[in-house]
């Protein structure tokens, strides 16, 4: 049983744990853990090919109109997308990384232009990382795609979960019919 005065230091360090208070705090705060979105809901346009996605996999069984057929279709739909904005992101990061040699964007200090007058004699004497890559040909792309594997091993997660979730309804949409 918690004395009086654990329940008023309780209540003490409640107020002041409430997270940002201001809207400028709360919108910064928002982003905190995006990264790339698979794990967000899906946008209401792709709901909509989702939707679209699924009446054409009901239309493919012997009951297109079963409500039980019908929601493994939208499973295995909303899987199919998912894994569309992976390999999306996939070929983005690769390309990125062929384009300037590294997956990580630049620090927002690097983008002000009072900063880039201070730095363009210091950027002399670093190797930028897209000097450092092979000339354009397959040896950059493979120096692109190596570079960007620590991204990409990080969706892999993402595409098995994805995978065994569009499997799983294509083989309850196959019981069902």
């Amino acid at each position: 049983m918690a004395s009086e005065r654990q329940i008023a230091a309780n209540r003490s360090n409640a107020r002041n744990s409430t997270g940002p208070r201001t809207r400028a705090g709360r919108q910064r705060v928002r982003s905190n853990a995006y990264r790339h979105g698979l794990a967000a809901a899906l946008q209401r346009d792709w709901l909509e090919g989702v939707e679209i996605l699924a009446r054409q996999l009901a239309r493919q069984t012997t009951n297109p109109t079963n409500p039980i057929i019908l929601q493994h279709a939208r499973e295995a739909a909303h899987a199919v997308c998912i894994l569309e904005r992976i390999e999306v992101l996939q070929i983005a990061w690769i390309q990125r990384t062929y384009q300037f040699g590294t997956v990580e964007y630049p620090p927002a200090s690097l983008l002000r232009k009072h900063f880039l007058a201070f730095i363009a004699e210091k950027v002399k004497l670093m190797r930028l990382p897209e000097q450092t890559m092979p000339p354009e040909g397959p040896e950059r792309l493979s120096e692109a795609i190596r570079r960007a594997l620590s991204q990409l091993a990080k969706l892999n997660r993402y595409e098995r979960r994805a995978v065994a979730r569009r499997n799983r309804a294509f083989r309850a949409l196959a019981g069902v019919t």
